[in-house]
């Protein structure tokens, strides 16, 4: 046998030891160190990642009401939290472009009447050979440019459907049911056109945004569970499949169930869930010790406790996902370990 064959089995023996080694500790002793209990059981999951996120709105729910011409706000009709029916008044503005527009508009129609009756009369003469097609072709081509303008002015007017009133006021209505979530313009605050006024949720469905390191982008895949800790599970809809130049990380956004209590803004810690490979075990994360450069937990004996080395494949702040020498309803040290460590390495 080789030298390098002898020192492999050596290391192979010291190993086994190491791991058939049990420790008597009496039932006394173990309520005297409070150890605590607790049963492995077959995984279903396994964690591959935690992570910080953040609570965020479902993206289709977020709707923005803007405003389609600039003014200043005279009236906010509505305030943060406020539930909203579709078409309740949000803002009133008071704009000089509206009135210019409308003036634009009314203007436009009646040019729009000479220009139809000029190309009516020289099409006419073109037809009976008096006046110049060409001229006739101009005439009505202006009246194409007018009509133009005139759809173009009418479809601003009508543009998120606001609600006219005198001397240039418009209010801003809810395009959709809803939930207030800021209003963004408040009374004597100019708005720029197409600036934002008011945003609202059409739906109590919210997301986590969580930024992904380059190691775990592509081991997480749409569709897998994630675990907000202490709190519910949900579903990654989307992972960035290209890495941030600043952060060197991918955006992930999972979905949660309505009525989960969290707001958005709101900082939570994330699991992300995978199956867990035939044959894991879940058992508490404080179960789990590192001995003789291994995973390692303690199993109950009659006697007292019995080293397992184990393989740990997923992990959360509450439970781990291992594999290795234990079967589902062993008990294991939930708790006490450094004492159990201790003793082991004081005995024979």
């Amino acid at each position: 046998m080789s030298y390098r064959l002898l020192l492999a089995a050596v290391i192979l023996l010291q190993a086994l030891a190491a791991q058939a080694k049990d420790i008597g500790v009496s039932s006394k002793q173990i309520e005297r160190m409070e150890i605590k209990i607790a049963q492995t059981r077959p995984a279903t999951t396994e964690a591959i990642a935690l992570m910080p996120a953040t609570v965020v709105p479902a993206m289709n729910a977020h709707i923005a009401a803007t405003a389609p011409f600039s003014g200043t706000v005279v009236q906010a009709h509505v305030l943060p939290g406020q539930y909203i029916k579709k078409g309740d008044p949000l803002t009133t503005l008071a704009s000089r472009e509206l009135l210019e527009t409308l003036s634009q508009l009314a203007q436009s129609e009646a040019e729009l009447q000479g220009a139809k009756a000029i190309a009516e009369r020289r099409r006419t003469l073109a037809n009976k050979k008096i006046y110049s097609p060409t001229m006739a072709d101009e005439a009505e081509a202006q009246v194409a440019k007018i009509q133009a303008v005139i759809n173009q002015n009418r479809n601003t007017v009508a543009l998120a459907g606001i609600k006219r009133g005198e001397n240039g006021l418009y209010t801003i209505v809810a395009s959709t049911d809803g939930r207030v979530d800021e209003v963004t313009a408040m009374p004597g605050d100019a708005v720029q056109p197409m600036g934002p006024v008011v945003t609202f949720d059409s739906s109590e469905q919210i997301w986590v945004e969580a930024q992904v390191s380059a190691d775990l982008v592509r081991k997480i895949q749409v569709g897998d569970k994630v675990q907000v800790i202490d709190g519910p599970e949900g579903v990654v809809v989307s992972i960035g499949g290209s890495l941030d130049k600043m952060t060197r990380s991918a955006t992930m956004f999972a979905s949660l169930p309505a009525d989960t209590g969290l707001l958005p803004g709101q900082m939570v810690t994330i699991s992300v869930l995978r199956p867990a490979v035939t044959g894991s075990l879940e058992v508490p994360s404080s179960a789990v010790s590192w001995i003789n450069e291994r995973h390692a937990v303690f199993v109950r004996q009659p006697e007292g406790f019995r080293l397992a080395t184990v393989t740990v494949r997923g992990r959360s702040p509450s439970m781990a996902t291992v594999t290795g020498d234990l079967v589902a309803g062993e008990m294991v040290a939930a708790s006490g370990l450094p004492q159990l460590e201790f003793i082991l390495e004081g005995a024979p």
